[in-house]
């Protein structure tokens, strides 16, 4: 496959960047670049692609790459256009819902459905994995609380709900300003 050489690099790169860490106790400063980078990309499938299309693509490769069956569900019937800020507000949020899947919930599948209406855009990620425990849906740091910062920056929300062993929702939900 032509993607098999890109992935063995990008894991050699992240287990030599894992050891680097394990022994320095720091974080090389290509990871800055890598993320900077990351949100470049994200920034030109977006542009390039919108909202559902960008989840839809990216969903895809999450799954091949973690082996994590999931499932998508777009609701945009009016095909309407999401503001640029909202759709990357989205984009940060599901990314962030993904990588919390793959590091804390040993889930074996995920369900997401997006829905957006010319009034508000509304993100549902659910895991079905070992669920949230009440201090981690309470957290105030990490990346719970930058879901919610991203959502309260559109005066929306991003909600978390789960129990141990029952799996864990994040909802995000954003009201989309009318300009006159």
């Amino acid at each position: 496959m032509r993607h098999e050489p890109s992935r063995a690099m990008h894991e050699s790169s992240e287990d030599a960047q894992k050891s680097v860490t394990r022994v320095t106790g720091k974080v090389d400063p290509v990871s800055g670049w890598a993320r900077r980078l990351t949100a470049e990309l994200e920034s030109v499938l977006l542009d390039t692609l919108g909202l559902a299309a960008a989840i839809e693509w990216h969903l895809r490769g999450w799954q091949k790459y973690t082996g994590i069956a999931s499932e998508l569900a777009v609701s945009n019937a009016a095909g309407f256009d999401l503001p640029e800020e909202y759709a990357a507000s989205i984009f940060h949020i599901y990314s962030e819902a993904l990588n919390n899947v793959v590091r804390h919930a040993r889930a074996r599948r995920i369900a997401v459905a997006l829905t957006i209406t010319p009034y508000k855009v509304t993100l549902v990620v659910r895991d079905y994995g070992i669920g949230l425990g009440h201090q981690a849906s309470s957290s105030s740091q990490g990346g719970i609380a930058g879901m919610r910062a991203r959502a309260q920056s559109h005066k929306g929300l991003c909600e978390f709900a789960g129990t141990s062993s029952a799996g864990t929702t994040v909802t995000a939900s954003l009201p989309i300003a009318q300009t006159s």
